[in-house]
């Protein structure tokens, strides 16, 4: 039984993808004597076959010999074809691979528990049919992202979860802020995908193939042979990369992740702990390509240290907790860009594999405060320890989680870059970005918590009431999981079993940067004292990095100026230049023909004038013009 669930694992999508189809009879009212909430408890009953699915076809893969070796050593194939004509086939190949697998029980076993977090956090909420099946919608896409042997496919399901951004941020569309994040986001984002895809057409012609294993063949063929570059590939890899920045929010295309936030805060959870890292995956399959530029390489590396540095800078002087905390997921994804570009495949897996939990408890925990206090604005919060200690403790556990403090799992991933940036060609400056990146991460959550959790109490929180259930019980679950991450990691032959999983040689200056960031920021903002505001002299710099360096301002000076000025050109030269001539000729014609017609007066002695007249002037050219055309005609 458990062998035939791995065969058919491929169907993992299919089932949140039913729920969400499902949804659709609700959301517009073709059922509405049940009211909305039964679309909600389907779309849970799917999330939980899919989760259920997922978790025995990876026991499966482990535990029965046959089917385990089968699936390592040569994994179960599928595919349909999509189109098939003139000797281009394009079909969605995939793959089930252990990989695959397990981020399948992570991507589904998270859904599985923000769905139940959603139940009580939009309790009282009408668009239950368009919120939870849009969150099924993005499980789908995500599933079958991991599954797809495609990098065309990958695309279409990249460019279905830019259309799924845009439904969730849009939910309550009501609100003109959630119509002009939901618009901005998706165009920022679409950036990318426009630029992703004319990497993939280009690249079909060069490489004969848009499998992920054949271009991974195709690569070593290269290098293995020392033929060159074909002409124009590092533009296709430029453009390759570009959809995995955008889908990252890695600088210059980071600006829709923060849009992103009036969007409801289950769905805030699944966006910035596994929809953010589908870029990255793709990335990830994209290595072998990679490794023949080293110019591309480069690139991620300045995208991802640049991004790193900038958007830990940028979280420390928001004021809303969702903003600050969203910065916080670019900087993050700005590392494992950076152990891409250096080659190290490894690092980047693990950062990977150790994010999602703790950001998602993170997220949890805040969300359990914002809903029962009615305000996102970290001024307008604190004193919360004495009252919901509990959530407290889990969002210390998320931070932990993610920042290089052992024996946690960040800890870890982070030791590792480390190592990795040190056998690089600039081991000081990508050493001291790394070390800095940790240090304002650190720096940045534990701002988060004094503010919330430090202090005194304020109007907001002074009558802070416990939340339901239903949202408690999912955070302390995940939050079990993020203190067990390391005994997991370990237990899967990830990391050595150590006294401190992951300690190295450079251990100790990531740990000093941790306690640097994290100490000087406690000290600064748990207790209430004057120091807990920026002197006036600094209020400019908070007002610089809390509009994000102006960043938007920049745009539309630019890129937005840019496109406004050759539009207004293309209307002048339309109007003017196109309409103009065509207008003017037009015009001309008809005037002539206006005044031709008042030579018609009908009568036979002016014709016969006009005729002679021509007769004689023909007579003159003709004899002006020499003998030559007169002998011409003679006989």
């Amino acid at each position: 039984m458990t062998v035939a669930l791995l065969q058919t694992a491929w169907l993992v999508p299919l089932y949140p993808l039913l729920a969400a189809v499902l949804s659709l009879a609700w959301s517009p009212g073709l059922i509405s004597r049940t009211g909305p909430r039964p679309s909600g408890y389907i779309n849970l009953l799917m999330v939980a076959v899919a989760f259920g699915h997922s978790v025995v076809a990876l026991i499966a893969l482990h535990t029965n010999a046959r089917a385990g070796a089968e699936a390592l050593y040569r994994p179960l194939s599928f595919g349909w074809t999509w189109l098939n004509t003139g000797g281009l086939r394009v079909g969605f190949d995939g793959l089930v691979t252990e990989q695959a697998l397990i981020a399948m029980a992570l991507i589904t076993g998270l859904h599985l528990l923000v769905q139940i977090y959603a139940i009580g956090y939009l309790e009282m909420d009408w668009g239950w049919p368009r919120f939870f099946g849009s969150l099924s919608f993005f499980e789908a896409g995500l599933c079958a992202l991991v599954l797809t042997d495609s990098v065309f496919f990958s695309y279409v399901i990249l460019e279905l979860l830019t259309l799924g951004t845009y439904l969730i941020v849009g939910t309550w569309y009501n609100q003109p802020l959630v119509v002009k994040g939901a618009r901005d986001a998706f165009l920022t984002k679409r950036i990318g995908d426009l630029i992703l895809l004319a990497g993939v057409m280009a690249l079909l012609p060069v490489a004969g193939t848009w499998n992920f294993h054949g271009l991974q063949g195709w690569a070593a063929d290269i290098i293995n042979n020392g033929r060159p570059l074909p002409a124009g590939f590092q533009l296709i890899l430029l453009a390759l990369i570009a959809g995995p920045m955008g889908k990252c929010a890695q600088i210059p295309l980071h600006l829709w992740l923060d849009e992103a936030m009036e969007s409801p805060l289950p769905s805030t959870i699944l966006r910035n702990a596994v929809v953010v890292v589908g870029g990255a995956w793709v990335l990830l399959r994209l290595e072998p390509l990679l490794e023949l530029s080293p110019f591309v390489q480069g690139v991620l590396v300045v995208v991802g240290g640049s991004t790193a540095v900038v958007a830990s800078l940028i979280a420390l002087a928001q004021i809303d907790v969702k903003r600050a905390l969203s910065f916080l997921v670019s900087s993050w994804l700005g590392l494992l860009f950076v152990a891409v570009g250096l080659g190290g495949t490894a690092v980047a897996d693990h950062l990977l594999l150790v994010y999602p939990l703790p950001m998602a408890l993170l997220l949890m925990a805040i969300g359990t405060i914002v809903i029962s206090n009615i305000t996102q604005d970290l001024t307008q919060l604190g004193g919360l320890w004495s009252r919901r200690p509990l959530m407290g403790l889990a969002f210390l556990a998320g931070t932990a989680g993610l920042i290089g403090l052992p024996p946690f799992a960040g800890f870890a991933a982070l030791q590792e870059l480390l190592v990795l940036v040190a056998a690089s060609a600039h081991p000081w400056l990508l050493g001291g970005v790394v070390l800095l990146t940790n240090t304002l991460i650190s720096a940045g959550l534990i701002r988060v918590f004094g503010q919330i959790w430090g202090g005194r109490p304020t109007p907001f929180t002074q009558r802070s009431a416990e939340v339901l259930w239903l949202m408690v019980v999912p955070t302390t679950v995940v939050m079990g999981l993020v203190l067990h991450l390391p005994q997991l990691l370990v237990h899967n032959g990830i990391y050595a079993f150590t006294p401190i999983p992951g300690w190295g040689p450079l251990g100790w200056p990531l740990l000093a940067s941790t306690l640097l960031g994290g100490g000087v920021s406690a000290a600064y903002y748990l207790r209430p004292h004057g120091l807990a505001r920026l002197p006036e002299a600094l209020g400019g710099l908070q007002a610089w990095l809390a509009h994000d360096m102006q960043t938007e301002r920049f745009y539309h000076r630019t890129v937005v100026a840019l496109v406004l000025a050759l539009a207004r050109f293309g209307g002048w030269s339309e109007s003017s230049l196109v309409d103009g001539f065509s207008g003017g000729t037009g015009a001309a014609a008809l005037a002539g023909a206006r005044r031709l017609s008042f030579t018609t007066s009908g009568r036979s002695q002016a014709y016969a004038l006009t005729l002679v007249l021509a007769v004689l002037l023909m007579a003159a050219w003709l004899i002006a013009d020499g003998p030559g055309p007169l002998a011409s005609l003679m006989p």
